[in-house]
């Protein structure tokens, strides 16, 4: 196997399209074709099924992608960090970001820093939060982007934004009923729920939410390994879904804000997170400030999913 066939493979889980995930790697359908049939060979089983609708992880696709990405992780840190020795004054921001966070308001968030400072380079670095939070404790990231509270450690933190959470209801079990806008959790607060593995922030964040309204939540016995998932499995009927809005890919029919009993709509928080031990550069602390003082208005300012 090779890095590029690993590449493929981790495209093609992201976009669900191997014409996408072409276009993506900018390489021919038919050769990323062929690299995806050559690792499956070479690992001995199938990553994907595809149909005429879809293309989808096998099994053993959504046992073994975790370490597909954790090898690029890893190849991408290396050349970080052998450029980093060839050219020891070169200025870097090492992000590391749950899968939770919008792709789209992180580049909001970032963009106008990089803009300002084209000779600093920010890696970024998707990861599960643990991992992420101890390699910020090992000073091997400077900023963590997280769900809010998730984590306490001695480190300094910053609001960057909320987004609406969404209910996504099992099967058609909605459909039919008079027309809404949204629902109060305690209208679904009996629906049976598939979650995420905790890994994201996303599981813990909902059961927070219940505790707080003060209701108990009804958790599927199984586990969805993406976002996407969550939303197919509740087409199937297995159970209700509770997404950040950025993350809903369904028809606006089909999915719900979640209010409390006074219609204020239920949120998830993210925030920032960096070490307070150590003297840092300069430029660290600048990009701090700008977390603190620029990203949360930015991203009110151009996002009607978010509020203060």
């Amino acid at each position: 196997m090779n890095l590029s066939q690993l590449r493929f493979a981790s495209a093609i889980a992201s976009t669900g399209s191997f014409t996408a995930a072409a276009q993506e790697c900018c390489v021919t359908q038919p050769t990323l074709s062929n690299g995806i049939a050559q690792l499956e060979s070479e690992l001995g089983e199938r990553l994907f099924v595809r149909t005429t609708r879809k293309v989808a992880l096998t099994p053993f696709g959504v046992h073994v992608l975790p370490y597909i990405n954790e090898v690029l992780g890893a190849q991408t840190s290396l050349v970080h960090q052998t450029r980093m020795f060839h050219n020891p004054g070169k200025r870097l921001i090492r992000i590391g970001t749950s899968p939770l966070i919008s792709a789209n308001l992180l580049g909001l968030m970032i963009e106008p820093f990089r803009l300002r400072n084209l000779d600093i380079d920010v890696v970024l670095r998707e990861m599960n939060m643990t991992d992420l939070y101890r390699m910020l404790d090992k000073g091997l990231l400077d900023f963590v982007f997280g769900v809010a509270h998730v984590h306490k450690g001695p480190w300094d933190s910053t609001f960057l934004y909320e987004e609406s959470l969404i209910f996504i209801p099992r099967g058609t079990m909605w459909q039919g009923d008079t027309p809404r806008h949204s629902v109060q959790l305690k209208d679904i607060a009996n629906e049976t729920y598939v979650m995420v593995p905790d890994a994201c922030g996303l599981s813990r964040a909902t059961r927070a939410m219940f505790r707080s309204q003060r209701r108990k939540l009804q958790e599927y016995s199984g586990e969805a390994m993406s976002y996407k998932v969550l939303e197919e499995w509740a087409a199937l009927g297995i159970g209700s879904a509770i997404l950040p809005k950025s993350k809903v890919t369904v028809s606006g029919s089909a999915s719900f804000p979640i209010t409390d009993k006074s219609g204020r709509e239920l949120t998830i928080s993210f925030e920032a997170t960096w070490s307070r031990a150590g003297t840092k550069p300069p430029h660290l602390l600048d990009f701090a400030k700008h977390l603190c003082k620029v990203a949360p208005g930015t991203v009110a300012g151009l996002h009607s999913g978010t509020k203060r």
